[in-house]
């Protein structure tokens, strides 16, 4: 899932599906015979691309939060929705240099990761019967303020508590996303709700809860675009997708007709064509931000609707990877007739992320592989796909990448420092005992700060190096 709360986690965590032993061995048994797929055309419905616009707007592609102040975490994946920080002078070596812990405090369940801005910290967190948006000062984890957001979720299966998403930090507000489907946008400084609505009921589309056993709540993270906040209610009558308007909640627009997913939209530049990513629960959705229209769509996912893991966006081609039995794909976006279509240039089983999302490094894919099974750490390159090597040291985790190093927290509560390195498995450092299963929130790290939680607690550790 993801760890959306299919990492839950954007998310993007989920809870695992529950599945008849007859069904884990048919799996098994696929992925020992079944690995590499030629390359293909995805199954698509291509659409007009729109180029205009000026080169102005066009410069203006990055996201805003890739000029946000030095030292902050505005996102789930971060400022780029990618999993990479671009801080230095970092401690990279801790089998010489043990990170030191700076403080632990008491949290609550769930499984939203942590956004940072000018001093303080923000995340979600069940206590009681309810979910809440909490923050904290960044530097001693002193908590200053928390806001109650919504009762709290139970999924069908009973596997997880508490918010899945991750909250989204734009211009000193914070945007949530619960996982019944309340979104809120809070002051960031004070925590006053500026405005609350339910998704299901401004797009009219049904909860899951209310067609599938397997379902485990909104996991994906809001995406901040313009005036606009990208959520996926995952409607079937042009309601899959909406946007609202960030300062009022009112809807703008909806689009598509596919069930949710659990992986949070990211927003790209390709043929000069600025673009909504959203992965759902059955494809991957290109839209125009500015209404909604449809721009592209490639079939995507498995039976239990878990694509779970963010789609990369590297220069010029899009990764995207799930598990149970998907695989993962590298396609390119070009324009052929006026129309906007994504080619593929490799697909195969080879990396399937369950909730993780993988890091892009110098053209080479990183990330764990498999959901029931054993689950291994993988290189792969990214021109052709081909595996570099594997490793079973770090197994089920989450992921960021720092200083051309791979943070990767385990389920378990165990954190790993891996050389971003094509060659072998390098590992530079392992700390035990941090955190407790289930430890499936992303982490997060501004100002040489790493940011880490399970269901029971947050931490921060020193990573500044000395």
């Amino acid at each position: 899932m993801p760890r959306t709360a299919c990492q839950i986690v954007s998310n993007s965590s989920c809870p695992q599906p529950r599945f008849p032993l007859w069904a884990f061995f048919v799996l098994l048994w696929t992925l020992a015979f079944t690995d590499v797929v030629p390359a293909q055309l995805p199954k698509i419905s291509p659409g007009t691309a729109t180029n205009k616009g000026n080169q102005a707007q066009n410069r203006a592609v990055k996201q805003d939060s890739e000029t946000a102040e030095q030292g902050s975490w505005t996102s789930f994946l971060g400022n780029l929705r990618n999993g990479i920080s671009q801080e230095t002078g970092l401690n990279v070596n801790w089998n010489e240099h043990k990170p030191a812990v700076l403080w632990r405090e008491p949290l609550g369940g769930g499984y939203s990761s942590m956004v940072i801005a000018n001093g303080r910290l923000w995340t979600m967190a069940t206590h009681l019967n309810h979910d809440y948006v909490v923050c904290l000062d960044a530097l001693s984890g002193k908590k200053l303020w928390s806001t109650r957001a919504a009762p709290t979720y139970l999924d069908h299966q009973r596997q997880a508590r508490g918010p899945r998403s991750t909250p989204t930090w734009h211009e000193g507000k914070l945007f949530c996303l619960l996982p019944a489907g309340d979104l809120l946008c809070l002051t960031a400084d004070t925590g006053r709700i500026r405005w609350k609505i339910n998704i299901f009921q401004v797009s009219g589309a049904p909860r899951q809860e209310q067609k599938t056993i397997y379902y485990w709540g909104m996991s994906a993270s809001p995406l901040i675009e313009g005036d606009l906040v990208i959520v996926q209610p995952g409607g079937s009558a042009n309601n899959s997708v909406i946007a609202v308007n960030k300062d009022t909640g009112k809807l703008v627009w909806s689009s598509g007709n596919d069930p949710p997913g659990y992986a949070s939209p990211i927003v790209i530049e390709a043929e000069n064509q600025r673009q909504l990513i959203v992965p759902t629960g059955q494809s991957i959705l290109s839209l125009n931000p500015k209404e909604g229209s449809l721009l592209w769509r490639v079939v995507w996912g498995n039976k239990y609707n878990c694509n779970c893991a963010t789609p990369v966006w590297n220069d010029d081609s899009l990764f995207i990877s799930s598990a149970y039995g998907t695989g993962c794909m590298r396609f390119a976006l070009t324009q052929q007739n006026e129309e906007l279509r994504p080619i593929s240039r490799w697909k195969n089983l080879s990396l399937q992320n369950q909730f993780a999302t993988s890091i892009i490094k110098d053209g080479f894919i990183y990330g764990p592989h498999g959901d029931l099974a054993t689950v291994t750490y993988r290189c792969l390159d990214l021109q052709r796909g081909e595996v570099q090597w594997m490793s079973r040291r770090v197994g089920k985790c989450t992921q960021i990448a720092a200083q051309d190093h791979l943070i990767c927290l385990t389920e378990q509560g165990t954190l790993v420092l891996v050389e971003a390195n094509p060659t072998e498995y390098r590992e530079k450092g392992k700390l035990t005992g941090l955190l407790e299963f289930k430890a499936w929130a992303n982490p997060a790290l501004a100002n040489g700060r790493l940011y880490l939680r399970d269901e029971k607690r947050i931490l921060c550790l020193d990573l500044q190096q000395k």
